[in-house]
């Protein structure tokens, strides 16, 4: 079922995304069961909220390449963010 995942990192900044996305390859390198992607950066930090097929496939994604991607991007500044995960009643797009 298609969830939105929601990332609060607080001690981080759009230009740390911007690296994080360059160690990835993103958006190039679209991860599997990623639907829609999003960023900004509220009262300070940085925050994420993405569709994704389901949770699952999120949780992969961080296994597997985004995990490392941070920590090869940020080395010590690497957090672990507060993770908000809702899943939908309904998902269109056109």
């Amino acid at each position: 079922m298609a969830t939105r995942i929601q990332l609060n990192f607080p001690g981080l900044r759009l230009d740390d995304y911007d690296r994080v996305c360059e160690q990835l390859n993103f958006p190039s390198d679209w991860p599997d069961g990623l639907l829609v992607h999003g960023s900004t950066e509220v009262d300070e930090r940085l925050q994420i909220v993405d569709i994704w097929e389901s949770s699952g496939h999120f949780d992969r994604f961080v296994e597997q390449r985004l995990g490392s991607a941070i920590n090869q991007a940020l080395a010590d500044r690497a957090e672990m963010p507060q993770r908000d995960d809702e899943e939908l009643h309904t998902f269109y797009t056109r």
